[in-house]
């Protein structure tokens, strides 16, 4: 029964979406998984808030960025949602230690490297836009290079942000690898020297 209502809702909320303004857009995100709460979506996330990042999923109601159990699951589902079919473990002590207060200018930095597929999570208390009170999760590709900082678009109404998922910093070889790569191209060049060499014709 409670399905269904949920269906009918999830329909209605569709068909208005089509002629309200994304400013006016109410939905609901029906998270997957057991213990899941529902996520209140007040209009679409803004990708360009932050420089580079490539998808956002909310805005959300309130602040998510915490540890409590509820806003564990929500970040979890949100997490989920953004492409790249991503997943966060829901561990918040490897969260809390990234959190981030204050801004340098427009500038978040998070005392680390970011590599690869990485999402941050933050929260506006009012963020640029119509939304108000509100948190989001945005996914940025700092590939091998990385980056330890992100900088804010629009930074009225920050209050805080966190790392949620980031990769691993690219391998650096081991001397012993260098010392065999070294050698394998000492090797080749060698070869390559004495195919280029003319052959002398042989005296009588």
């Amino acid at each position: 029964m409670r399905r269904v209502g949920l269906a009918a809702a999830f329909a209605v909320a569709l068909s208005l979406a089509g002629t309200a303004q994304a400013k006016d857009i109410k939905s609901t995100l029906p998270p997957p998984g057991k213990g899941s709460t529902m996520l209140t979506v007040t209009s679409p996330c803004d990708t360009g808030i932050f420089t580079g990042s490539t998808a956002c999923a909310g805005y959300y109601d309130g602040n998510l960025i915490n540890g409590s159990p509820t806003d564990i699951t929500n970040a979890q589902n949100a997490i989920a949602g953004l492409p790249g079919g991503l997943t966060w473990d829901g561990n918040w002590a490897s969260v809390d230690p990234t959190k981030v207060e204050t801004l340098t200018g427009n500038v978040l930095d998070f005392g680390q490297t970011l590599f690869g597929l990485t999402v941050i999570g933050a929260h506006f208390g009012n963020v640029n836009g119509p939304a108000g009170n509100v948190s989001g999760f945005w996914l940025f590709d700092f590939g091998t290079q990385g980056a330890s900082s992100v900088a804010l678009n629009y930074p009225e109404g920050f209050s805080n942000a966190a790392v949620y998922l980031t990769g691993d910093s690219p391998a650096v070889p081991e001397p012993a690898t260098w010392a065999m790569m070294l050698f394998g191209f000492g090797v080749a060049g060698y070869a390559l020297r004495r195919r280029r060499q003319p052959k002398l014709a042989q005296l009588a």
